[in-house]
């Protein structure tokens, strides 16, 4: 039995277990983060460059982005224009369609610019949101950690301050009774 004022028992091996396995927890989340958050990051670098190569409003960037539909497109008028000259009967329809064909092409790679530009202000805010969830995410699930851990240490705290007082009050009515007895023989 422990002496009279000997300091309560402190936090029990099941608290302490329970505090380093939560602490360990949370360690590992942090790790995890922060490999995992470059990784993510570094792999969503590439779709946000070709986004705001789109919002830019550099013609040379923006052309760049979508060359590739540029292209296909261009190659369907010259296709056409092809066609036309080849199989067209000579004269005003033939020559009405090639005449009207640069200006529909133009139109229509303006077109592909402004869809382009709608697609990279949508993709730049996905991204943006992607990169902010991963990050909360990882940091929220170790901070819940965290906070368990923290929370298991303050209880075993609260438990050796009741066990303290609970101590005192027994001392002081022990104490009383002595007196109490000394004084009634």
């Amino acid at each position: 039995m422990p002496g009279l004022f000997a300091s309560p028992p402190g936090p029990t091996s099941q608290q302490k277990a329970l505090t380093t396995a939560e602490t360990n927890a949370a360690t590992f989340g942090l790790n995890q983060a922060e490999s995992t958050l470059p990784q993510a990051t570094s792999i969503l670098q590439q779709p946000l460059q070709f986004f705001q190569s789109l919002l830019s409003g550099n013609r040379q960037d923006i052309m760049s982005a979508i060359q590739p539909a540029v292209s296909s497109l261009t190659s369907q008028y010259e296709t056409a224009k092809r066609t036309n000259n080849e199989f067209a009967p000579r004269g005003g329809g033939a020559t009405a369609a090639n005449a009207e064909a640069p200006y529909k092409e133009a139109g229509d790679i303006s077109s592909l610019v402004f869809q382009g530009q709608q697609a990279g202000a949508a993709g730049v805010t996905q991204i943006g949101s992607l990169l902010a969830d991963l990050g909360l995410g990882e940091m929220g699930t170790a901070g819940n950690i965290a906070l368990g851990a923290s929370s298991n240490l303050l209880s075993a705290q609260e438990l050796k301050t009741q066990q303290q007082q609970q101590l005192q009050t027994g001392v002081g009515s022990a104490i009383g009774s002595l007196v109490s007895l000394l004084a009634t023989a």
